[in-house]
C-alpha cells in the first residue's frame, strides 16, 4: 500500500500529531507538508491523510488551496484529523465538500484536542491534552488501518456556516490582519520568522520583519520568535503566552518550508 499523509503546522501541533499517528500505523505513510503549490499536485496513493489545525472553526486557507490543487489518480481512502483548541466547527465538513468537488470522499474526519495558537488556555489543560496525544493517535491509527468510515466530527448547519463565515472574515481581515503584527526592540534580526512563514509573507527590512498582505494566520512567527519580540496589537492574544509543541523544533518546521 502506498500511503501519503499531508500536514500543515504553525505551532508544531499538527506535525506532532501526524508523526504520532504515523508511528502507530503498520504501513507507514510518506509525510508531506501542505504548502503553497503553484502547479497541480498529483496524488497517487491508496490512502491519504490530511492533518491540519482549525482556525476560527474553519480550514486554514493554505490547506483549502492545496486540496483544490490536488489531482487524484485513483479513489484512495481519505481521512482528516483537525487539531483544535476550542471547537472544530465546520472545518471537517469543509474538507468533505472540497474533496467532493474532486470526485473523492472523506471517509473519516476526526477532531483532536490540542493547545491552541490564539485562544488562551490554562497550562494544566495544555499539559493534559499533550499527554493524551499518544493515546488518541493510537486510536486514530486503528481506525485508519481498518479503513473505518463515519460522519465527520463537528457541525454542518446553516447557522454554523453563517456564524463561522462571519467569525472567519472578522478574524482574518481585522483581528489577525498583517497590520496587527508588531516588533519590539528585543528583535535581533535572526530571520527565524521569515524562514518559518509558510507563505513567504515576512521579509526582513533593515534587519526587522515586515509583514505583507497574504498572512496564513498560523502565528508561527509570534510563537517561535526566540527573543519573543513579535506581538500582536489586538485584545485576543495580547496577553497570550508563547507556545509551540514540546516535541517539535523550529528546525523541524523550517525544513518543511524550503
Amino acid at each position: 500500500m502506498h500511503s501519503k499523509m499531508f500536514y500543515f503546522s504553525g505551532t508544531g501541533n499538527s506535525l506532532a500529531a501526524a508523526r504520532s499517528i504515523n508511528e502507530k500505523l503498520t504501513e507507514k505513510s510518506e509525510l508531506l507538508p501542505l504548502l503553497e503549490y503553484e502547479d497541480s499536485l498529483g496524488i497517487k496513493a491508496d490512502r491519504v491523510g490530511l492533518i491540519f489545525p482549525v482556525y476560527c472553526h474553519r480550514v486554514p486557507r493554505i490547506v483549502k488551496q492545496t486540496i483544490q490543487k490536488m489531482e487524484f489518480m485513483s479513489s484512495p481512502y481519505i481521512y482528516a484529523v483537525a487539531t483544535h483548541a476550542g471547537k472544530v466547527g465546520q472545518s471537517l465538513f469543509d474538507v468533505q465538500a472540497l474533496l467532493k468537488k474532486k470526485g473523492q470522499t472523506l471517509s473519516l474526519g476526526i477532531a483532536l484536542d490540542m493547545p491552541g495558537n490564539a485562544v488562551v488556555i490554562e497550562p494544566d489543560i495544555e499539559r493534559e491534552r499533550l499527554s493524551l496525544l499518544d493515546q488518541r493517535a493510537t486510536r486514530i491509527a486503528e481506525l485508519v488501518e481498518n479503513q473505518e468510515k463515519g460522519v465527520p466530527d463537528g457541525k454542518n448547519s446553516i447557522k454554523e456556516h453563517v456564524r463561522n463565515h462571519i467569525v472567519g472574515y472578522v478574524a482574518w481581515n481585522y483581528v489577525f490582519a498583517p497590520k496587527r503584527f508588531k516588533v519590539s526592540g528585543d528583535c535581533t534580526g535572526c530571520a527565524t520568522c521569515e524562514k518559518l512563514c509558510p507563505v513567504n509573507n515576512i521579509q526582513l527590512v533593515n534587519c526587522r520583519p515586515e509583514w505583507k498582505a497574504k498572512c496564513a494566520t498560523c502565528l508561527a512567527c509570534f510563537h517561535w520568535c526566540p527573543s519573543e519580540a513579535i506581538y500582536m496589537d489586538n485584545t485576543v492574544i495580547h496577553k497570550r503566552r508563547k507556545y509551540h509543541h514540546p516535541d517539535i523544533t523550529v528546525d523541524d518546521l523550517i525544513s518543511t518550508r524550503q
